[in-house]
């Protein structure tokens, strides 16, 4: 039965290391995602890490999408989720600041509780990676790649 394991990145470095180490591995590129508020941070994880294109959710391109990051960028307007790796469809977009990410986190599989937890991390730039294993047995491998680059705890406070 497939899992999830999720890990919390406050450094865009520590991200690419912990998904580097995770390929070498034997994880799929296929089978690893990230998310965060940060485009720019995000594009580059994406490009260094081999993870997919990222992806900022529907009408978050364009004109509106230039008008939607002035909004952000003078707090009228909530920062939503981009994401890149399988399951981006799902998370990109989301607003971090309402329920949104954490439903759509829900929706891939994570606990309520763990979700709430995870987007109030990514409403803090931290990069959040998940991880699809096909087996269970892989789970302690990555929880310790995850902590070898400095992962930060789901409940640090």
């Amino acid at each position: 039965m497939p899992t999830l394991v999720v890990g919390i990145f406050g450094h865009r470095s520590d991200a690419i290391l912990a998904i580097g180490e995770l390929k070498e591995y034997g994880i799929k590129a296929k089978e690893i995602s990230a998310v965060t508020k940060q485009k720019n941070t995000l594009e580059i994880i994406s490009h260094d890490a081999g993870i997919g294109a990222v992806k900022t959710g529907e009408g978050n391109e364009g004109l509106f999408g230039t008008a939607r990051g002035l909004g952000v960028g003078l707090n009228m307007l909530d920062d939503t989720a981009v994401a890149a790796g399988p399951a981006a469809g799902k998370l990109a977009g989301a607003d971090i600041e309402s329920d949104s990410l954490t439903v759509s986190l829900i929706g891939i599989g994570i606990p309520q509780e763990d979700a709430e937890a995870y987007a109030a991390h990514a409403d803090l730039e931290h990069i959040i990676v998940i991880v699809l294993l096909r087996e269970e047995k892989q789970r302690e491998q990555v929880q310790s790649i995850f902590e070898k680059h400095q992962a930060v705890p789901l409940r640090s406070g």
